[in-house]
């Protein structure tokens, strides 16, 4: 589970090993701080330590690009507050769950977790995927063609805010958080093959909205 939890970070600029270590530090404090119950397991109890862990470790060793001091410690109170939220929900905590705890507003929960890129910054001339010939700068949007873009936006705004909360939740998951479909299938209780499914529709229906 540990190395599992530390190979969902590989490839962000820390080595690999490196963070199967951070993972088993988290592994054993998971260990030593659960105290079994009729309503609790020890996996959900360990995999938000072990995840708050390697957080910690990213957010204290590994920065590439530093942001303002304000996001730093505002990174280091949501990794303290998703740990405790995530062992008592059963499930990682949600943005606005995060900024009741923690008594900032949402945005400023946002910002924090945009940064955290900072850690690896991604290349424009990465390719999208590995059997791609476009790169990721070829899908930043021509600030020539704003109108187009700002055309797009208002036709998907009707058609996002018309899906069902779960589908809008899989959506914020996927293409906000960037979870892996794994941890959206832990969190909504499905298996990931569901979520392939339910992000494939959901896709279908934003692009009909589109070409209609």
């Amino acid at each position: 589970m540990a190395r599992s939890l530390a190979l969902r970070y590989d490839g962000r600029g820390v080595e690999r090993e490196e963070l199967f270590q951070v993972a088993y530090v988290g592994l054993v404090k998971a260990v030593q701080g659960y105290r079994p119950g009729p309503d609790t397991d020890f996996r959900s109890y360990a995999f938000p330590t072990i995840r708050g862990e390697i957080k910690r470790h990213f957010r204290d060793y590994a920065w590439a690009v530093r942001p303002p001091r304000r996001i730093q410690n505002l990174q280091a109170s949501i990794s303290a507050a998703e740990g405790e939220l995530a062992a008592g929900l059963h499930r990682w905590p949600t943005e606005h769950e995060l900024a009741d705890r923690i008594g900032v507003p949402v945005e400023e929960i946002r910002d924090a977790q945009r940064a955290l890129g900072c850690f690896h910054p991604t290349s424009l001339d990465a390719p999208l995927r590995v059997d791609s010939s476009v790169s990721l700068g070829g899908m930043v949007p021509d600030r020539a063609d704003t109108f187009e873009l700002v055309n797009q936006l208002e036709t998907l705004r009707p058609a996002v805010e018309n899906l069902g909360d779960r589908d809008k939740l899989i959506l914020r998951r996927r293409m906000v958080d960037h979870w892996s479909q794994a941890e959206i299938a832990s969190e909504i209780g499905v298996s990931q093959m569901q979520v392939s499914r339910l992000l494939s529709r959901i896709m279908g229906v934003l692009r009909s909205a589109l070409a209609a």
